[in-house]
């Protein structure tokens, strides 16, 4: 009966002592938080670590998550458990927050660790970026930021096309930005993170994935043409690579002779079109050479077209009634040379086409029909050259580039009979002067009898004298004619002579 009796009363002693226990644990210190499997895809769980509370009489720790920037319990674990995985996070999706408390066999509980110590999941954010002028995999995280101690470092592993982890890097303690660069296209990458403390604690991120899709460089720059649109000017053409992944940075350069530097003349940013026409104010006159390129980030040159320069042609009148054509090869279509026409305008008319060579570039007119008592032939005879490109260009294309024009005077030339015999056989049965290149709307021829009378005159340098006056032979004899013309350098000129007319 005593023994009851004592048993009894320790045990009330005991429930009074309890009673009136009202001093909560101390608050536990995290350990770390970290994904409990970073190599799942699919997993998001979380493992919360801690060190055992100082307190004795811990029965309990109470984990707690923000949730919505909400802090909220989601697990109560019994001592003296010192991790909790958190089957409920989505560490793969995002980063969680986590902070714990204690609490005591009469469920006094700690405050929560403070607000500003709280320990977080890492997850790194892969994209595409660009770093020392070549595309990258830009890899950020939020940083390891509450173990008393510090972060010493980041440990980044990474998998190419889910093949083997491999140690990618190690970073400092105080960085949370990496830019893998030697990258593949078309390539799966993988990273996870892992936090190093100053104490050797660790933390290891979720795994995130990205695939590369980098944008290209044109696999080709095709120049079309350098072809002369007047003295002044020079329309230059480019075909262009237009997939849709295509990195289409491009400068436009220009040189002055083979030898010459080029020197950018144009500048041009997601150019998108298909061709690429340009018109450079210059003396096309003169040999210009152009190329386009393709530019990389830094401005360097990754892809070249290949080089364009535009004709340039002379002519020169020659004593014969000929007129020699000069020009220089069309440089340098990728299909070669198909031809090249010469064009000749006469007196400012329409082109007709002189002739067409395929190797020689020199061509020699013959105008001596335009030479020959023509109105409207004032001598004035200009050329241009328009060539072909043959047909063996890889991407189909086919270019023509027209030269500039040159021009070049005959001179005038005159030639007056001294006899003619109008007796009806055809032959030399007209007292015509031969004139050549002379101004038609200046021309006047006169005849004059013995006695000083001018029995016949025109304007016409198709037009002579029959021997007549009124339908009427005139008498065999000397007669004088008088010849006004100007000639193509615009100088007036006079001719007088004698021309003896006879009847075989």
């Amino acid at each position: 009966m005593f023994r009851f009796l004592s048993i009894l009363f320790l045990l009330l002693l005991a429930r009074s002592a309890s009673s009136q226990d009202i001093t909560p644990p101390d608050t536990p210190v995290l350990d770390s938080v970290s994904l409990l499997n970073p190599l799942d895809l699919n997993s998001g769980k979380v493992i919360v670590s801690w060190f055992p509370c100082d307190s004795a009489d811990v029965a309990n720790y109470v984990i707690y998550r923000s949730i919505s920037m909400v802090w909220q319990q989601i697990a109560v674990v019994p001592s003296p458990a010192t991790s909790y995985i958190d089957v409920t996070a989505a560490g793969n999706f995002q980063v969680e927050a986590y902070r714990i408390a204690a609490t005591d066999e009469v469920n006094n509980i700690s405050p929560m660790t403070l607000n500003a110590q709280y320990h977080n999941t890492i997850h790194p954010f892969p994209y595409q970026d660009s770093a020392n002028c070549q595309m990258a995999i830009k890899l950020e995280w939020g940083k390891y930021v509450y173990w008393s101690e510090g972060v010493n470092e980041y440990n980044i592993y990474f998998s190419e096309n889910y093949g083997p982890w491999t140690l990618l890097s190690t970073v400092t303690g105080n960085t949370s930005v990496f830019y893998h660069q030697t990258i593949n296209d078309n390539t799966s990458y993988c990273y996870i993170v892992r936090a190093v403390s100053n104490s050797g604690r660790t933390s290891t991120s979720s795994q995130t994935c990205f695939f590369t899709n980098l944008p290209d460089y044109p696999h080709f720059i095709n120049a079309d043409y350098a072809s002369v649109v007047s003295d002044n000017r020079i329309e230059v053409s480019f075909t262009l690579d237009t997939l849709f992944n295509v990195k289409k940075n491009y400068k436009l350069l220009r040189a002055e002779g083979s030898d010459g530097t080029f020197i950018q003349i144009a500048n041009y940013n997601n150019y998108t079109s298909l061709n690429l026409i340009y018109y450079d104010n210059v003396d096309a006159t003169k040999s210009w050479y152009y190329k386009l390129v393709a530019v990389d980030l830094c401005g360097n040159f990754v892809v070249q077209s290949n080089i364009a320069r535009n004709i340039n042609v002379t002519v020169t009148s020659n004593e014969d009634a000929t007129e020699t054509v000069i020009w220089n090869t069309y440089f340098n279509w990728l299909g070669g040379i198909e031809k090249y026409n010469i064009y000749r305008v006469v007196d400012n008319q329409a082109p007709v086409l002189a002739g067409t060579t395929f190797i020689d570039t020199v061509f020699v007119d013959d105008i001596s029909l335009y030479s020959i008592n023509r109105k409207g032939a004032s001598g004035k005879f200009c050329y241009y050259i328009e060539a072909v490109e043959g047909d063996f260009n890889p991407h189909n294309i086919k270019g023509e580039s027209k030269s500039n024009i040159s021009c070049e005077t005959q001179f005038s030339r005159v030639f007056i009979p001294n006899t003619f015999t109008p007796n009806g056989d055809v032959l030399n049965a007209e007292f015509l002067p031969v004139v050549s290149f002379v101004d038609a709307s200046k021309y006047e021829f006169n005849i004059f009898d013995r006695w000083g009378k001018k029995i016949f005159e025109t304007n016409d340098p198709l037009k002579g004298w029959d021997g007549k006056i009124n339908g009427r032979k005139v008498p065999g004899g000397n007669y004088v004619y008088t010849l006004f013309y100007t000639d193509n350098s615009d100088n007036k000129k006079e001719k007088t002579g004698y021309v003896f007319l006879f009847y075989p």
